[in-house]
């Protein structure tokens, strides 16, 4: 039994809200049990996406370690980072992670067509306030498919040719 896009798309948002609420060991248990399932189906894309945030996942244990106050690693040091801003910060960068993961999962097997079908059923609830849920939804696919058609060099090129036509500065 299939599930329909909405849900896919609502549970996975469920675990991302979830790992906000979680303590260390069930989040290191989930991310493990997350990673290893999608390794197990070998879903080269999860890989894809972790390796393109790993910087990202390094940012918040160095800005944690360094501005909450609390106990240095170094004991003579007055600049190291802390012990309790460097673990607030791995809590950080390991929820970012599941929300990679769990991402993954609910958009695993979406075609496009799919994922604009789960994205007008998310949204169909605003159209009582004016949203034109379809065209919403047909816009996103698009920016996203035109998303995933950039290479690094299209993307630099694009960044470039809309520098350069930026108006200049008064």
């Amino acid at each position: 039994m299939a599930l329909h896009p909405a849900i896919r798309i609502i549970l996975g948002l469920n675990l991302i809200v979830l790992s906000s609420a979680l303590g260390f060991y069930p989040l290191v248990v989930t991310i493990l049990v997350l990673g290893l399932w999608l390794i197990w189906v070998n879903d080269s894309v999860a890989l894809r996406w972790v390796r393109r945030a790993r910087y990202l996942l390094i940012v918040p244990p160095i800005i944690s370690g360094y501005t909450i106050a609390g106990t240095g690693i170094l004991l003579f040091d007055i600049w190291a980072p802390t012990w309790e801003g460097l673990t607030v910060g791995a809590m950080q960068s390991a929820r970012l992670l599941l929300a990679l993961l769990a991402l993954r999962l609910a958009l695993r097997g979406l075609s496009a067509d799919q994922l604009v079908q789960g994205l007008v059923g998310l949204f169909s609830p605003f159209e009582r306030m004016g949203l034109n849920a379809p065209q919403l939804a047909r816009r996103l696919s698009l920016t996203l498919n035109y998303l995933n058609q950039l290479d690094g060099r299209k993307a630099r090129e694009l960044l470039i040719g809309l520098q350069q036509r930026r108006p200049p500065a008064k």
